[in-house]
C-alpha cells in the first residue's frame, strides 16, 4: 500500500510538473501584417497602418465599389489569410481578414472614393456648394441674373463618364430648385440644383501665407472681367496690384504673390475692374533655419561626440548613431571634419563594422534615446512650424561596396553603396518613436501625418568633390502647418537594416532651408 501511495504521488507530481512545463512555455510572438495592397482604379498607394492593423484605399470615382479588383494582396512571411483572396471584392463595406502566425491578428480593409463635383453657369460668382449628405446643390448668380433664363455650361455631379437626366444644356429655368440625375454603371444618385442671386460680385476668399509669398483666392462674376488682386504691408497705407498670372476656373479665382517679407502683417483683397472684394488681414511665417545646420559646433560627452553647441534643451538639434556604436567600442562613425570641407567645419558619416555589427555614418534632427538590443530607439523631429521650399546644402560621397548585410537585403551584397538626404514636414503629436531593433521606421508613403518630403539619393559617387544640391519639398496638403521637421543624411542608405558598406563615407556642409 505505501509503494502504491509513493507510486501514484510520483506521477502526480510528475504530471504537475509536465503540466507546469507546457504552460511555461509560450509561444513565439511573430505579428502578421498586410504588406502590400493594391486594386485597380486606386489613386496613390494604399495607407497600410501597422499600428491599428488597417488598410486604407482611395478609388477613383469611376470604379464600382461593389466590384473592386485585387491586383496584390502581399502579407509578413508565414503568415496565412483568412477566408481565401478572391479576385474581386465587394468594398462598400470594410473588409476584414484574419492574419495567422502563432497567434491570430485581424485586419480591416477599407476604401474611400470622392466624386469632383462642379457646375458652371453664366453669370455665377463663386464654386458652387455642394451638400453630400441632402444632395443638394446651391450656385450663385450675379444679382442682374435673370433666374428663368439661366445658361448652364458644364456639370459634373456624379463619376467621369457618368449620364446625367435631363440633359442640363436644354434647362434654363431655374426659378425654383430642379433635379437631375446621374447614371452610371448600374449606380445613380438625384441632386437637387439652386441658383440663387448674390448681392456681391467680387469676394475675397482665404490667404494661405507661407514665409515670402501668399496663395490667395477670390471669387467673382465669371466674364465681368480680369481678377487679380491688391494688397500692401498693415503698417502702410499705399496699395501694390499684383501684375502676375492668374488662374481664373468659373467663378474662381487664385494666384501666388511672392517677393513678400517673413513675419510681416500684410493686408490683400480681390479686385476687378473699379471692384473691390472685402480686406483680409495674414501674416507670413518665419523663415526659420535649424540651429547648426552649418555643422560648426560640436561637443563630446563621454566617448559621443554631438553635432550641437551643447546639450541643453534649447541647443539639442541633431543626433547621430554615435551613442550606439559607442556602447560596443570606443568609435564614432559621425565626427566633425576640418580638412573637406566647403567652409569651416563639416560632418563625416563614415560607415562601419564595429565588433562585426554594422553601423551606418548618419545625422538628423531628433535625439538618441536609447540602445536596444544591437539596434536603438530614437525620437526623430524637432519642434517646428514653419513650411520652407526647400532643403539646400552640399555633399562629398565615396560609395563603397556592400559588404554587411542582413536577412531580405543579402542580396545587396557586392553592389554599390547609396547614400541618402531627406527632410520632412509633419504635424504628428510627439516625435516619431523609430526601433531599429523590432524593425519600426518611417513609412513615408503612407504616414498621413507627413506633410512635405524630398530626398536625394547617390549610389555613383561625387569623385571626391562637394557637390552642391537642392531638395525641393513636395507638399501633399497645402493647408495644413508642420509640429516637426526632419532632416537625416546616412551614407548607407539601407543601414537600418545594417546592411551597407564599411567603406562607404559621406562629408555634408553648410544645410540651409530655402522660402522662394
Amino acid at each position: 500500500m505505501r509503494s502504491f501511495r509513493l507510486f501514484f504521488a510520483a506521477l502526480l507530481l510528475f504530471a504537475l510538473v509536465a503540466g507546469c512545463i507546457k504552460n511555461d512555455v509560450p509561444y513565439p510572438v511573430i505579428e502578421a501584417a498586410i504588406t502590400v495592397f493594391r486594386v485597380q482604379g486606386q489613386k496613390g498607394a494604399a495607407n497600410i497602418n501597422v499600428a491599428e492593423r488597417s488598410v486604407t484605399v482611395d478609388l477613383a470615382d469611376t470604379v464600382d465599389v461593389k466590384k473592386v479588383k485585387i491586383l496584390q494582396f502581399e502579407v509578413s512571411d508565414n503568415a496565412t489569410v483568412s477566408p481565401d483572396v478572391v479576385s474581386v471584392v465587394d468594398m462598400s463595406q470594410p473588409l476584414v481578414y484574419t492574419l495567422t502566425t502563432f497567434q491570430d491578428y485581424v485586419w480591416t480593409i477599407k476604401a474611400t472614393q470622392s466624386i469632383e463635383r462642379s457646375i458652371e453657369l453664366e453669370n455665377q460668382v463663386g464654386s458652387a456648394i455642394f451638400d453630400e449628405f441632402s444632395k443638394i446643390a446651391i450656385v450663385s448668380v450675379s444679382n442682374t441674373t435673370p433666374l428663368n433664363n439661366i445658361k448652364v455650361k458644364s456639370m459634373k455631379i456624379g463619376p467621369q463618364g457618368s449620364v446625367i437626366t435631363p440633359d442640363f444644356t436644354t434647362v434654363t429655368d431655374f426659378t425654383t430648385a430642379r433635379e437631375f440625375k446621374w447614371d452610371y454603371k448600374g449606380r445613380s444618385e438625384t441632386w437637387l440644383i439652386k441658383v440663387v442671386k448674390s448681392d456681391v460680385s467680387v469676394v475675397t476668399g482665404t490667404a494661405n501665407a507661407f514665409a515670402k509669398y501668399v496663395m490667395a483666392n477670390g471669387e467673382f462674376q465669371a466674364g465681368s472681367g480680369n481678377p487679380t488682386f491688391v494688397y500692401r504691408k498693415a503698417s502702410e497705407s499705399s496699395w501694390t496690384t499684383f501684375s502676375g498670372e492668374v488662374a481664373v476656373n468659373g467663378g474662381t479665382f487664385s494666384a501666388k504673390i511672392a517677393d513678400l517679407e517673413p513675419s510681416t502683417e500684410y493686408v490683400i483683397k480681390s479686385k476687378v475692374g473699379e471692384l473691390y472684394g472685402s480686406e483680409v488681414t495674414f501674416t507670413t511665417e518665419a523663415a526659420l533655419q535649424v540651429e547648426n545646420s552649418d555643422f560648426e559646433n560640436w561637443i563630446k560627452e563621454g566617448k559621443s561626440w554631438f553635432p550641437n553647441l551643447d546639450l541643453t534643451s534649447e541647443h539639442y538639434w541633431w543626433d547621430s548613431g554615435n551613442r550606439g556604436a559607442n556602447t560596443l567600442g570606443e568609435k564614432n562613425p559621425t565626427v566633425a571634419e576640418e580638412s573637406v570641407v566647403v567652409k569651416g567645419k563639416a560632418a563625416k558619416l563614415s560607415s562601419s563594422a564595429i565588433v562585426g555589427v554594422f553601423a551606418a555614418g548618419n545625422i538628423y534632427t531628433g535625439k538618441y534615446v536609447k540602445t536596444v538590443g544591437i539596434g536603438a530607439q530614437l525620437d526623430f523631429g524637432i519642434p517646428f512650424t514653419s513650411r520652407p521650399s526647400s532643403l539646400k546644402g552640399y555633399y562629398n560621397y565615396t560609395s563603397g561596396t556592400i559588404d554587411k548585410t542582413k536577412d531580405k537585403f543579402a542580396h545587396l551584397k557586392g553592389v554599390k553603396d547609396t547614400c541618402h538626404i531627406y527632410a520632412v514636414l509633419a504635424d504628428w503629436p510627439a516625435p516619431y518613436e523609430i526601433n531599429t531593433t523590432k524593425e519600426i521606421f518611417l513609412d513615408v508613403a503612407n504616414d498621413k501625418n507627413i506633410i512635405a518630403y524630398g530626398d536625394l539619393l547617390d549610389g555613383a559617387g561625387t569623385d571626391g568633390k562637394y557637390k552642391e544640391f537642392e531638395i525641393k519639398l513636395t507638399y501633399r496638403d497645402l493647408s495644413r502647418k508642420p509640429k516637426y521637421i526632419l532632416i537625416v543624411a546616412a551614407a548607407s542608405k539601407y543601414g537600418d537594416y545594417f546592411t551597407g558598406s564599411t567603406s562607404s563615407v559621406l562629408y555634408v556642409d553648410e544645410f540651409s532651408l530655402s522660402y522662394d
